[in-house]
């Protein structure tokens, strides 16, 4: 009958010591506030934040040849996936797409201009742990172009059918992260290219640059 008195009370007394600890872990315990650059976000599973996103917008080239050649704005497509939303340093992986109608002869639509890019780039938040967050980023990636429906002759106009570079996106954004996990994202890029050979004046026989602009806004989910 002692040795069971003598368990029960040693039993209560880890019991006892164990809420104790957790209920001093949970005073302890504050989130990261505003203004903090913590490595760590414990509201979130992945300790860091890892979000999934997809959206649309506009874009163009920057170039008087390529204007002139394509729509001035044309339509944009992308999905993302974001690791580190809430760290101060972030990896961005995205595809984008791209569509403009090329008019080669009398200013009328003869064909559509498909861009593809796959980048990567390295984000620095602003506000990592607050709700509203502005950001900057910048780095590296693989552009294709790709003319379908053409109705005209590739080497007439100056223009290929097709063409790879290399792209160097920078910009800035501004996100919204809901309590329940879905974000809100508006960004603003520029994507430096290197030289190509999709359209090439035939006066001149210089390459037109294929620098572009873009702006879009996305909608997604972190955990």
């Amino acid at each position: 009958m002692m040795t069971k008195t003598l368990s029960a009370v040693f039993c209560a007394g880890v019991l006892a010591m164990v809420a104790g600890t957790a209920h001093a872990q949970e005073a302890n315990y504050e989130e990261p506030g505003m203004y903090s650059y913590a490595w760590n976000e414990p509201r979130l599973a992945t300790g860091i934040g890892i979000g999934i996103a997809v959206g649309g917008g506009v874009g163009g080239f920057t170039s008087s040849e390529m204007r002139s050649t394509t729509t001035d704005v044309g339509g944009l497509w992308n999905a993302r996936v974001t690791i580190g939303t809430h760290i101060p340093l972030a990896l961005d992986i995205s595809y984008i797409g791209t569509a403009a109608n090329v008019n080669t002869f009398s200013g009328q639509p003869n064909g559509t201009l498909i861009g593809t890019d796959v980048e990567g780039a390295v984000r620095f938040n602003i506000l990592p742990h607050y709700d509203w967050t502005p950001y900057i980023f910048g780095g590296a990636g693989w552009g294709h172009y790709n003319v379908t429906s053409a109705n005209f002759s590739t080497a007439d106009s100056g223009m290929s059918s097709s063409d790879n570079l290399v792209v160097f996106p920078m910009g800035v954004g501004f996100g919204y992260r809901d309590l329940s996990g879905f974000t809100f994202d508006l960004r603003g890029t520029f994507r430096a290219t290197t030289s190509s050979n999709l359209l090439t004046n035939p006066v001149t026989g210089q390459n037109a640059n294929l620098d572009t602009w873009e702006a879009s806004a996305s909608l997604g989910y972190e955990f």
